[in-house]
């Protein structure tokens, strides 16, 4: 998997466990994989910023960013 395509899975993990959270469901659980998925988006930081500067650019979240979003705004793969 490339960088990006991993980025933007953890980015919707990430998403989905912070909704967990919110609605009490499996909360400590999630948390727990909440931290291990934010130390994860840490390791790609030049990924990450691509993502984020495309959601940015595309005003959306950047759960909602694919990959080929990134790779057509010029984010590297």
């Amino acid at each position: 998997m490339n960088t990006v395509a991993e980025i933007v899975a953890l980015l919707r993990k990430q998403t989905e466990l912070e909704s967990r959270i919110l609605s009490g469901q499996f909360a400590v659980v999630a948390e727990q994989e909440l931290e291990v998925t934010r130390r994860r988006l840490t390791t790609h930081p030049e990924a990450l910023n691509a993502v984020l500067q495309t959601a940015r650019a595309l005003g959306r979240t950047p759960d909602t960013v694919s990959v080929k979003d990134v790779t057509d705004f010029g984010g590297s793969n």
